[in-house]
């Protein structure tokens, strides 16, 4: 087969590639303000689980239909993160310039915190951008993905894939800048969406996921 044909592998793989640059594009500029971070990477995955399972279409659309849908939840749910990451951050500070003065208890408690909110970062915007369900059905049903996600290391290798970027620009510095810009967000989440595909069909039976309720609405 001809590799410049439209079902060629080559062909296909670039335009994966080229809606990875669009989409990566689209939530940077949607998190620069911030705020609607949380908004914006609920959109990229819901945009990222469809191109998995390859049933994108117009994702322009796409993300901007379900930024919208779960801008509230989304921004309450990121601000809640932020304030989490900003209190563990600061015991942690203290706990770096006074370790002596704390027992080792506390310290392991700490270290706990830290790794069950990252363990629920992981999924909550992608269980978000899949499910309908409140913002606190949203945050047990993380958690539960997580943990059952540590079975088969599916868990684990999501959070190196989320590290990946940081990685790299750390390593690399400036020669990797922009490769950073174009797949820092819709790259590593495209890896992600094929372990959440997985993981999120144990799910979809009792369910109602977006796809469901926005043929209901229709």
């Amino acid at each position: 087969m001809d590799i410049f044909s439209p079902e060629s592998k080559f062909m296909t793989a670039l335009g994966v590639l080229a809606n990875l640059m669009i989409l990566n594009i689209l939530t940077l500029l949607l998190c620069l303000p911030v705020v609607t971070a949380g908004a914006s990477l609920t959109a990229m995955y819901y945009v990222l689980l469809k191109i998995v399972r390859d049933e994108e279409g117009d994702i322009i659309q796409q993300f901007f239909q379900a930024f919208k849908l779960n801008f509230r939840q989304a921004t309450i749910i990121w601000i809640i993160l932020l304030l989490i990451y900003t209190a563990l951050f600061v015991d942690w500070r203290i706990i770096r310039m006074q370790g002596d003065q704390f027992p080792g208890i506390v310290i392991i408690l700490l270290y706990g915190a830290i790794a069950v909110v990252y363990l629920i970062s992981l999924y909550i915007f992608p269980v978000l951008s899949r499910y309908r369900n409140t913002i606190g059905g949203t945050v047990k049903t993380a958690f539960a993905m997580s943990v059952y996600g540590i079975t088969g290391m599916r868990t684990v290798l999501c959070g190196l894939i989320n590290l990946t970027p940081l990685l790299l620009l750390f390593l690399l510095g400036y020669a990797v800048v922009p490769v950073f810009l174009c797949f820092c967000f819709s790259g590593p989440g495209y890896f992600r969406a094929k372990i959440y595909r997985t993981l999120f069909s144990t799910y979809e039976t009792g369910g109602q996921t977006q796809e469901t309720e926005e043929e209901n609405e229709e």
